[in-house]
């Protein structure tokens, strides 16, 4: 800011304000030409008190004095509102931890009160899944137990595809002799009788369950779609076989040409590499029903809404565990926010102590102003007695210092002293913080700690995670 003393060749000065020049206050004939002329028509008493000439010098001086004073006042108010400036961004960091207290207590409230209502809207569903479970369980007479299904499907149904895979391989080495397009014709069609042998067989597994099912209709039916499913993909095993070995002889032969031959004699097969293709599909078939049966729990249903409500229970305590995250992240940020508080603290010292050493520099020069306005004045005075006596002879009772002290202004610098009184007291007060900093970041993240375990064993959020615990036994 324009306050700031600027540095010059001839040393530090005022911004817009220059020295006293003796030049503009001596006008024309010097001092003590002035003196001689006075004294040689006065008599010597009358040179005891001061002339009007000195007068004069002495109202021109103090004119100047009072712009000094007026050009001090203005610059005390632009000082001011720099420090108060810098004052208010540091009083944005007192008090820094009963800050940063309110500043968690407002974000975890926020977050734990966003929990509980979203938790309290989905208890009413988590316990009607419940109870429609326990229903499930007493109307199809199932005993205590859980639910079992794979725990990863992904896996389940990565091992179909192995068996589809390895199926396709063989079937493609046996048609690849067979199909006039070679091993590209024989891979094409392993993989199309592969395919459908492995998902009608892993569908049949799917539906054996039902054979398990309290309703005898429903278990019947059940079983009569297995058998037929069961039907075709025999079926379609002795198909391949026959359509290979009727392949070998005719390369172009239609389909309709291998069905009526089949329908009369199924289980004529003359060639040893199709009994063994039969017998692949049949282990193939085998495994895929096992691994039908094991897509979810034996007894029909009882995985699907079993799943539901274990869902249900997994989300309150999947949100308790994003809760604990979010609290975790809070406290994380709110000690990191304490954290940088030292370091605003230093920061602001060092502000404020740059602003002290400027301010002492605007002082000092300020006075400097002034002392140079005094000692012109008192030379300008002492030239003049120098004529004065050159005349009359020296007078030691003319008392330089003591008539300049009563007659010229005094500068008026109590607003800037009172501006760095304000500086120091503010200085100290950050002194203190920093030395009691750790101290205090201790008891606060005591407090935090307290405050965070508050809201995460709140009591309607463990009365929720008892319930989920005693669910979780299992009890009709």
């Amino acid at each position: 800011m324009a306050w700031r003393i600027k540095e010059t060749q001839e040393g530090e000065v005022l911004d817009n304000f220059s020295y006293i020049e003796r030049e503009k206050i001596v006008k024309g004939t010097s001092p003590k030409v002035l003196g001689e002329q006075f004294a040689s028509v006065h008599f010597r008493e009358d040179t005891k008190e001061l002339t009007s000439d000195e007068l004069h010098y002495i109202e021109e001086i103090n004119e100047y004095i009072k712009r000094l004073n007026t050009y001090g006042i203005k610059k005390s108010n632009e000082i001011k509102k720099e420090i108060d400036s810098t004052l208010n961004n540091i009083s944005k960091e007192g008090n820094g931890f009963v800050k940063l207290e309110r500043f968690f207590k407002e974000k975890a409230g926020f977050i734990h009160d966003a929990f509980i209502h979203e938790e309290e809207t989905k208890q009413e569903a988590r316990v009607n899944l419940r109870e429609e479970l326990n229903s499930f369980r007493q109307e199809h007479n199932i005993t205590k137990r859980e639910a079992k299904y794979p725990k990863s499907y992904i896996l389940h149904f990565a091992w179909i595809f192995v068996f589809i895979f390895l199926e396709a391989l063989a079937n493609a080495y046996f048609f690849g002799q067979a199909s006039s397009l070679g091993l590209l014709g024989g891979i094409f069609i392993g993989f199309i009788t592969s395919f459908f042998n492995v998902v009608l067989s892993t569908i049949a597994g799917f539906v054996l369950r039902y054979k398990n099912h309290v309703v005898k209709k429903t278990r019947r039916i059940g079983l009569a779609i297995f058998g037929f499913l069961l039907l075709l993909i025999f079926f379609i095993h002795l198909f391949i076989a026959h359509y290979r070995e009727v392949l070998q002889v005719n390369p172009h032969v239609q389909i309709e040409a291998v069905l009526k031959p089949m329908l009369q004699t199924p289980f004529a097969l003359h060639d040893m590499e199709s009994l063994i293709l039969v017998s692949i599909g049949v282990l193939v078939t085998l495994f895929s029903i096992i691994k039908g049966m094991n897509l979810d729990d034996k007894y029909p249903g009882y995985g699907t809404i079993y799943r539901q409500w274990k869902a249900s229970d997994n989300e309150f305590l999947d949100a308790k565990r994003q809760l604990r995250k979010l609290m975790r992240e809070l406290y994380t940020l709110t000690i990191h926010k304490s954290d940088n508080m030292m370091n605003s603290l230093e920061s602001s010292r060092d502000k404020l102590e740059a602003l002290a050493l400027d301010l002492d520099a605007f002082i000092a020069t300020y006075q400097r102003y002034y002392h140079k306005a005094f000692q012109t004045a008192r030379e300008i005075l002492v030239d003049y007695r120098l004529g004065v006596e050159s005349f009359h002879g020296e007078d030691d009772s003319f008392k330089y210092k003591e008539i300049l002290n009563e007659r010229l202004n005094s500068l008026n610098s109590t607003i800037l002293l009172n501006l760095r009184a304000v500086i120091d007291k503010e200085l100290k007060s950050i002194e203190e913080q920093i030395d009691n900093f750790y101290e205090n970041q201790e008891r606060f993240e005591q407090r935090l700690e307290e405050m965070k375990e508050r809201y995460l064993e709140n009591e309607y959020i463990e009365k929720v995670l008892q319930q989920v615990k005693k669910n979780r036994e299992i009890e009709l």
